[in-house]
């Protein structure tokens, strides 16, 4: 073959050349890895691998953001699966319409169509059809960047659940540093369907608990010959502790009180609105049924119900005032504040520097 020695002649030029300078012969070294490089082989081998289908990234934009960014950033509308990972460390990933339906395509079709994606809330049915594709994409995606500078802790992120409005993420996710993929893709081909995923995971940081010391154990003195009986302890007394730890307590939650008439009352309809003083979700009380202030949290939402996110004991330790106080001589049952808020509260008295827990208290000293 006449080009043979053409090559040939070249490359011994070339080695010929490195051994003047000094060097070994070496072969090119590829280029490091990148994030946005990562991402586009874990998509494209996720979407092949499970359905045969082509990815094309567009662009692909690794950043860092923190949690009140991270709506503006959504799609919207957008399916978003909440990704739980080591330590129940929770995060998101977005699919734009385009990306959902035509994943769902590809599995109802075996094929994506042309026709425009319905701009609608995602439903729990689409998201059962995601979340293989979600949990490939994370294991490929945590597989291609390990190792690379600032997206450690990618690993072992699955689907967990799954919401149709992003107003539940500021409740649910921890107010710290995200680490964010942003990738604009061309799924089914030339021809295929525009789309756009997000993954936002949060940074790991340094859990600042030292590892417990292990103690060796204490020698064990040698059995005497003729060892010293050891009198019997006592019995412990039977007691309905763990009876009463299990019996349900009503809770109530609170975000203001306002009083009305009975003639506004009686007016009350389904459509009307009801003026409310001017409060806060964050500032949400958790009380007894008889008015005792037993937490505050924020209000939101969680997998569709009304949820509270409790809050540490400094947060919101100042109580709202009744915008309508009872008139005096007509006091009015759920008022607030209750007669023994000031004084301390056995059922939650804090344990004492040992670790032991207070001792139960007893019924009969409590007020009437």
């Amino acid at each position: 073959m006449p080009g043979g020695g053409v090559l040939r002649r070249l490359l011994a030029a070339r080695l010929a050349a490195e051994e003047d300078a000094g060097r070994p012969p070496q072969l090119p070294q590829p280029a490091p890895p990148t994030p946005a490089k990562a991402a586009a082989i874990a998509i494209g081998r996720a979407a092949d691998r499970l359905y045969g289908l082509e990815v094309q990234p567009t662009a692909i934009a690794p950043g860092a953001l923190s949690l009140a960014e991270l709506p503006e950033l959504l799609p919207d509308p957008a399916l978003l699966a909440v990704l739980e990972g080591p330590g129940e460390a929770l995060g998101v990933m977005a699919l734009s319409p385009e990306a959902v339906t035509a994943l769902i395509e590809v599995q109802t079709l075996g094929r994506i169509t042309g026709r425009p994606a319905e701009r609608r809330r995602p439903t729990r049915s689409d998201a059962m059809l995601c979340a293989d594709f979600v949990n490939a994409l994370m294991a490929e995606i945590a597989q291609e960047l390990d190792g690379i500078d600032g997206f450690e802790g990618w690993a072992g992120y699955r689907y967990a659940s799954y919401l149709d409005d992003p107003r539940p993420l500021a409740l649910m996710l921890d107010d710290r540093p995200f680490r964010s993929m942003a990738m604009d893709l061309r799924l089914g081909g030339p021809q295929g369907r525009e789309a756009r995923i997000l993954i936002a995971l949060p940074q790991p940081g340094p859990s600042g608990r030292p590892a417990p010391a292990v103690r060796p154990a204490a020698p064990q003195p040698a059995p005497a010959t003729d060892p010293a009986p050891v009198p019997a302890e006592p019995l412990p007394r039977p007691t309905l502790a763990a009876n009463v730890r299990e019996a349900p307590v009503e809770l109530v939650g609170i975000l203001c009180r306002r009083r009305i008439s009975l003639g506004e009352l009686r007016a009350l309809a389904p459509g009307r609105i009801l003026a409310l003083p001017r409060v806060s979700l964050a500032d949400t009380r958790l009380e007894t049924p008889c008015g005792q202030v037993l937490a505050h949290g924020k209000l939101g939402e969680a997998d569709g119900c009304h949820a509270i996110r409790l809050q540490g004991p400094d947060a919101g330790s100042q109580p709202q005032d009744d915008p309508a106080p009872p008139e005096e001589g007509r006091p009015y049952r759920h008022h607030l504040p209750i007669e023994d808020l000031a004084r301390p509260d056995p059922f939650r008295a804090p344990p004492d520097a040992t670790g032991t827990p207070a001792p139960e208290p007893d019924l009969r000293s409590l007020p009437e």
